[in-house]
């Protein structure tokens, strides 16, 4: 029903026409053995009586020549009515995947970074690469089911004219049968949420793999463990879940390719010996009962489909029901012209995990001028990634207030100051395209960066794309920096750019770029472990357990960088 409910808001028109089409060609389907009874039982009192006159067609002698006629109709009516009805829901259950899909993909983009996070990205890539398939497999199954439905019913009617008392038979057969075939249907159905929930642990798996692999590759007693205790085991719960769920699937299906059969063998070898049921009229019941054979396997073979998309359904929609928006007015509008980023008394706080409290930090008072360049140190957890998410908008704090010049970021502001500010995050990611119009001017400074960062034989922009982004970490942060550098925003933070960098570049980022970027007045922030590089800034800014200090003056008065850092 979920899935019908998505084709009805989706598509009304399609699927009020798809239902008339599919209606006619159920109704036409189901009345082609009572023509072919007519046609060759002329003398059965329920029939009328049809000349049975020959007449040539296309050199073939056709007997009941009106009759044969009428056959001929049905079956094209059948065939264009069926078709497009089916076609008609197939083009809209592609609209429904597609409306799916972008109703994910929006819950993702307007969502919390935080809570992104927190989700994690193996479930949300596992619901777009599995969970959506499954549903557009559900999706079209039913255009069959629909059309099958109403031969079915049609079948029925026409057995309801030829004797009652088989139609109660048949239609109590039915309903047995559905009511049997739903029981371990039923059973299958949570063996299929067991086994979605297993690929998602699977999915988290394959990430530690891909992206652990370095660690893994240092202790191979670990990597072992990791394959085996992980990997396989999931794979291994993969494998029984699965097979049971299809063992499950499979022996109702079978079930229900004999349901038919049953019946059949029921009328004809124990209820011709309690009811009077004449030759004829036998033959036009099992002719009916065979011809519905193929609409109720076809309707009860697609349940497991059905089955396992509404599985998937429900995992899209608890999923999305986890994704909260964020509280931001989407719009964009510019800010006023600004000198500084200030912060007052501004403090976050991760949520908490069971009974553990989530780190916080603050408050925090901070400036950060256009026209300088700061520095922010610390070890590693003392919080300085949170801090920079606060800068650049991503985290929301939580108490406290951030100034872009006079003006406070509030839940209106919040697009307009992230379109301030340009950042490469150690984990950031570097799109194959530059998703910007590509000027002239832009043009030539694209090709004066590849120069100047010894990319030019390696990479070129074609469209506005990357001609390939298989590059050395290192490489690839030049290609980010790149990009940043033609969107010339007003605030730029670099977390750990050049950790990655050989010595020659780490030189050109502290020495060259940041004083330039610097020069434009643009307000520099860089995330650095380079004490070598320290006497660059303007600022140097220390994070510690959360707390922030400046530690410029103690910075010049230190025998070395380190001293501080430490």
């Amino acid at each position: 029903m979920g899935l019908f409910k998505l084709f009805i808001s989706a598509t009304p028109y399609r699927v009020f026409i798809s239902i008339l089409m599919g209606a006619f060609a159920g109704i036409a389907y189901s009345a082609l053995i009572p023509l072919v009874m007519v046609s060759i039982t002329p003398a059965d009192p329920l029939f009328p009586e049809v000349e049975a006159a020959k007449q040539t067609f296309l050199s073939f002698e056709v007997s009941n020549y009106a009759m044969a006629g009428v056959y001929l109709l049905a079956c094209i009516a059948i065939l264009i009515t069926r078709s497009l009805s089916e076609i008609i829901l197939l083009h809209a259950g592609a609209i429904v995947a597609k409306n799916i899909r972008t109703r994910f993909y929006k819950s993702i983009s307007q969502a919390p970074v935080s809570a992104i996070e927190q989700i994690g990205s193996s479930k949300l890539i596992a619901a777009v690469n599995l969970d959506v398939p499954r549903i557009v497999i559900g999706a079209r199954l039913i255009p069959s089911i629909f059309v099958n439905l109403i031969t079915l019913i049609g079948m029925l009617g026409f057995l309801l004219y030829l004797n009652t008392d088989i139609f109660k038979l048949v239609l109590f057969s039915i309903i047995a049968g559905i009511v049997v075939y739903q029981l371990p249907m039923m059973f299958g159905r949570r063996i299929f949420e067991r086994n979605r929930e297993v690929n998602d642990a699977l999915q988290e798996g394959i990430k530690g793999l891909i992206y652990g692999v370095k660690e893994l590759k240092l202790d191979k007693n670990k990597r072992d463990t990791y394959y085996d205790k992980v990997l396989l085991a999931h794979e291994k719960d993969l494998v029984q879940s699965e097979s049971r769920g299809h063992t499950v699937m499979r022996s109702t299906i079978s079930l229900g390719d004999l349901l038919s059969f049953f019946v059949i063998g029921f009328i004809t070898f124990i209820s011709v010996n309690y009811y009077v049921i004449e030759r004829q009229e036998l033959v036009g019941v099992i002719m009916a009962l065979l011809y519905i054979t193929t609409p109720i396997a076809i309707v009860l073979n697609s349940l497991p489909g059905l089955t396992i998309a509404g599985v998937s359904l429900a995992k899209i929609h608890r999923l999305m029901g986890d994704i909260p928006k964020e509280s931001v007015e989407d719009k964009l509008a510019p800010l006023p012209s600004w000198q500084a980023v200030e912060f007052k008394d501004v403090m976050y706080q991760y949520p908490s995990k069971e009974d553990e409290k989530g780190f916080g930090i603050g408050p925090i008072n901070l400036r950060i001028n256009r026209g300088e360049t700061t520095f922010i140190v610390g070890g590693n957890g003392s919080g300085k990634s949170t801090l920079s998410k606060l800068i650049t908008q991503h985290y929301q704090h939580s108490e406290g207030s951030v100034f872009f010049g006079e003006t406070e970021i509030t839940a209106e502001k919040i697009t307009a100051a992230r379109q301030q500010v340009y950042a490469i995050y150690s984990n950031y990611y570097l799109f194959d395209q530059l998703l910007m119009d590509i000027t002239p001017e832009a043009e030539a400074k694209i090709q004066d960066y590849l120069k100047a960062f010894r990319l030019d034989s390696k990479v070129s922009i074609v469209d506005g794309h990357f001609s390939t982004t298989s590059l050395s970490d290192g490489q690839r942060k030049r290609l980010a920096l790149l990009v940043g550098l033609l969107d010339d925003k007003a605030l730029y933070l670099f977390d750990e750019w050049a950790a990655d960098q050989d010595p020659d570049f780490k030189d050109i980022f502290y020495m060259q770029i940041l004083p330039e970027l610097k020069a434009q007045g643009k307000a520099v922030v860089a995330i650095s472990h380079d004490d070598h590089y320290f006497h660059a800034a303007d600022r140097v800014l220390k994070m510690d357990n959360g707390h922030l200090s400046d530690v410029t003056e103690a910075m010049k008065l230190a025998k070395s960088p380190a001293e501080v850092y430490e």
